[in-house]
């Protein structure tokens, strides 16, 4: 990681992990599992690579164009709070 400290808490120890990232635009999303971060041990932030975000961004593009398709789609509940 560049930073030294999280610019949310100050914390100074990250670990290496692969999530889950949800990408949002324009109320589509894409679900994205294994992706590769950082994350803070203090506090929880994460910290992605901007490579990593792009290829993340590209890809939802592709499939939304109809120029690739996910590997699966899932349903999702919608509820408005009341």
């Amino acid at each position: 990681m560049n930073e030294e400290r999280c610019h949310i808490c100050g914390g100074t120890d990250f670990e290496k992990r692969q999530v889950e990232y949800i990408y949002r635009r324009h109320g589509n999303y894409l679900v994205v599992r294994d992706v590769p971060c950082e994350v803070c041990l203090r506090c929880g932030e994460r910290y992605y690579e901007g490579a990593v975000l792009l290829q993340i961004e590209r890809r939802f593009k592709e499939i939304y164009k109809q120029l690739a398709k996910p590997q699966f789609a899932i349903e999702v509940p919608v509820e408005v709070y009341a």
